[in-house]
């Protein structure tokens, strides 16, 4: 088969696969990660959720609407993490539930899996916001400052060290930054195996970082790659 013929054929298995398109004090859970030890993941996650909304150990938790602690399974082989919530999400109290979400939860469904068989989380809990006078105002969107992600990544690593996957999924530049803290493009690094501490103990987890769905809607040549990885992925979920 020529180059042409196999760029075509990647091109259309990608387009079939998706053609429809704290307190200070409580700011750092990661200090008490035997929690999940000595109680059931059920238990502590309902505790660490509840944890999550009450925190106000940067100012998202006072300008939010809801805390988005994360969804899906405690025993979960695959955790998904994006970067925040945003309008939809602060509004329903789920990450990924706009139009990136439906287009993860098709990416999932490609090959296996679902929202109620992975967990998804994000690297800040609640939305940051442009002008944080108006959360009902859409495209008020922003990155989470160096502040906001400090103050926020105990969470995220007790929820790793908790469930204890064999597979984390970053989607997007800022948590695979924040999580390998490598600057690299996302272009360059994604679709590469790397290895991530949870701290705490625990043992390294494998990390694939891989395109946001907001990139795939606004770019639809991405699909590919990401198809790509997500390929990669599932035969590395197939392997004993």
């Amino acid at each position: 088969m020529t180059k042409s013929l196999r760029r075509r054929a990647a091109l259309s298995d990608a387009s079939d696969w998706i053609a429809s398109s704290a307190p200070a004090a409580t700011a750092t859970p990661a200090a008490r990660p035997r929690a999940g030890a000595a109680r059931g993941k059920a238990e502590v996650f309902a505790e660490l959720s509840e944890k999550i909304k009450a925190c106000r150990a940067c100012p998202l938790g006072s300008t939010r609407i809801q805390a988005v602690p994360g969804v899906g399974s405690v025993d979960a082989r695959v955790m998904f993490i994006g970067e925040g919530p945003g309008f939809d999400e602060d509004h329903r109290g789920e990450p990924f539930v706009g139009r990136s979400g439906q287009l993860l939860d098709k990416i999932m469904e490609s090959i296996g899996l679902s929202r109620a068989s992975v967990y998804i989380a994000n690297i800040v809990k609640c939305h940051p916001m442009v002008d944080p006078s108006d959360p009902e105002k859409r495209g008020n969107d922003r990155p989470p400052s160096p502040e906001e992600i400090a103050a926020c990544r105990g969470w995220l690593d007790t929820q790793i060290r908790t469930i204890a996957p064999r597979f984390l999924v970053t989607l997007g530049a800022v948590p695979a930054r924040v999580l390998l803290g490598d600057a690299t493009p996302i272009s360059k690094i994604r679709g590469v195996w790397r290895d991530y501490d949870p701290g705490g103990g625990a043992a390294p987890v494998r990390l694939l970082p891989t395109f946001h769905p907001a990139a795939l809607l606004r770019n639809p040549d991405l699909k590919r790659d990401v198809w790509t990885d997500m390929k990669n992925l599932k035969a590395e979920l197939a392997r004993p």
